[in-house]
C-alpha cells in the first residue's frame, strides 16, 4: 500500500488516541456502578429500542464485515456481494426466528435458554467451551487486524510494534469489558456505528461523485479494473465455479453469524418481548443501509484503485476501504480531505475495538456465570 502523507498520519494518531481515552471514559460514565450482575449482564435494560437495535448492529458489524467484504467485493465482484447480502439474510433469521424467544427464555447468557429443557452442570460447561472456541478466534482476528491497520496507517512495518499495538489494544479491551459492562460496551457500539456510517455514506457519495452517480458506469470500470473481465459480474470467481464451496459458504454466513453469542447477548437486554421486536427493526435497518454502504466501496475500489493495488496492499484487499478513501481524494490532499481520510480511519479502528469489546464481553460472560458459577459449582 503507498504509504500517507506525514499530516495524515499525525491527525490519526491523534484521532486514536482521543478515540481509546474517549470510549474509556464512556464505560466508566455508564458502566455499572455497584457489584450487581442484573446491571453488569443486561444494564438493568435501560436501553432504548433505538440504542439496543444500533448496538446489535454494531456487534454484528465486524472489521471483517467491514474489510473483509469490501475487499471480497472488489476481488471478485459478484461473489462479494452475495456474501453482502448472506449477512443481511443472517440478521433478518435472527430477527424472526430467534431474537423474541432467546429474550423471553434467557436471563444473561445462552446456557439460561439451554438449561431450561435440560438441566445441569454439564450443559453449562459445554456451552461456555462452545462459546469460548467460536468467539476466541475472532478475538484474535480482530486485534491482528487493529495491529495492522495501526502499522498501515501510521507508518511502522516491525512486527515488534504489531505485536505490542495488539497487546496494549488486548489489555484495554478487557479493561472495557470489567468497566463498562453490557451498558458501557453497547454505548461504545452505538459510538461506532454511527461513526461508520458516516464515514462510509461520505466514501461512497464520492464514488458516485465520480462516475456521476450513474451505477452501470460505476459497474463497467469495476468490472475493468478487475481484470477478470465478464466474469467479475457472474457467479463463480470467487469459488471457481464450485457450487458446493459457494453453498456452504453462504450457509456457514447465515446460519453461524445468527448465533454468535456476542451478538445473542444483546437480546437479553431488552426490557420486553415488543421493545426486542423494535430494537432487531432498528438492527436490520442500520446493516441492511451498511451492507449498501460497503458494496458501492467495494466497487468503487475495483474501479479506482485497480486489482493489481489492491492485492498490492493486501493480498486479501482488507485495505481496499483505505486505499480507496486515499485514492478517491487524490494525493495533493487538502485540509478537509485529509481530515476525511482520518475520519475513516478512526471509524475502522474505531469498529475493530468495538467488536473485540463485545467478543471479551461474551467470553468473560459465559465464564463467570455459565462456567465457574453455575458450571463448577
Amino acid at each position: 500500500m503507498t504509504g500517507f502523507s506525514s499530516e495524515a498520519q499525525t491527525m490519526s494518531l491523534i484521532a486514536f488516541i482521543a478515540v481509546i481515552t474517549v470510549t474509556l471514559l464512556l464505560c466508566v460514565m455508564t458502566g455499572p456502578d455497584r457489584d450487581d450482575l442484573g446491571d453488569f449482564y443486561t444494564g438493568y435494560r435501560s436501553l432504548s429500542p433505538v440504542q439496543s437495535g444500533l448496538a446489535i448492529a454494531g456487534d454484528y458489524i465486524s472489521a471483517g464485515t467491514v474489510l473483509g467484504t469490501i475487499g471480497i467485493i472488489a476481488l471478485v465482484g459478484y461473489d462479494g456481494v452475495t456474501l453482502a447480502l448472506s449477512t443481511v439474510l443472517s440478521l433478518v433469521l435472527m430477527m424472526f426466528l430467534l431474537a423474541e424467544p432467546l429474550r423471553n427464555a434467557g436471563r444473561f447468557t445462552i446456557g439460561d435458554v439451554l438449561t431450561r429443557r435440560l438441566p445441569g452442570p454439564a450443559v453449562r460447561i459445554v456451552t461456555a467451551a462452545v462459546t469460548l472456541t467460536a468467539l476466541l478466534p475472532l478475538v484474535i482476528f480482530q486485534l491482528a487486524g487493529a495491529g495492522d491497520l495501526l502499522s498501515v496507517v501510521l507508518g511502522f512495518e516491525s512486527d515488534g510494534f504489531k505485536t505490542g499495538a495488539i497487546v496494549f489494544l488486548g489489555l484495554l479491551m478487557i479493561a472495557y469489558a470489567a468497566i463498562g459492562g453490557m451498558k458501557g460496551t453497547a454505548f461504545i457500539q452505538i459510538v461506532k456505528t454511527v461513526a461508520l456510517l458516516g464515514a462510509s455514506l461520505a466514501i461512497a457519495a464520492l464514488i458516485l461523485h465520480r462516475f456521476d452517480f450513474s451505477l452501470p458506469s460505476l459497474l463497467d470500470a469495476a468490472q475493468r479494473g478487475s481484470g477478470a473481465g465478464d466474469a467479475y459480474l457472474a457467479s463463480g470467481l470467487q469459488f471457481g465455479g464450485n457450487q458446493l464451496d459457494m453453498i456452504s459458504t453462504q450457509l456457514t454466513v447465515v446460519l453461524g453469524a445468527a448465533v454468535l453469542p456476542h451478538i445473542t447477548m444483546r437480546m437479553f437486554t431488552a426490557r420486553s418481548a415488543t421493545a426486542v421486536r423494535r430494537s432487531m427493526s432498528w438492527a436490520v435497518s442500520t446493516v441492511v443501509v451498511t451492507c449498501l454502504l460497503i458494496t458501492v466501496i467495494g466497487f468503487g475500489a475495483a474501479a479506482i484503485v485497480g486489482r493489481q493495488g489492491i492485492v498490492t496492499g493486501d493480498p486479501q484487499g482488507k485495505t481496499a476501504f483505505l486505499m480507496v478513501s486515499q485514492a478517491i481524494m487524490g494525493t495533493d490532499q487538502t485540509t478537509v480531505e485529509t481530515l476525511l481520510f482520518t475520519a475513516v480511519a478512526t471509524a475502522v479502528f474505531l469498529t475493530l475495538l468495538a467488536s473485540v469489546a463485545g467478543i471479551t464481553l461474551a467470553c468473560a460472560n459465559t465464564l463467570a456465570h455459565d462456567l465457574v458459577t453455575h458450571g463448577l459449582r
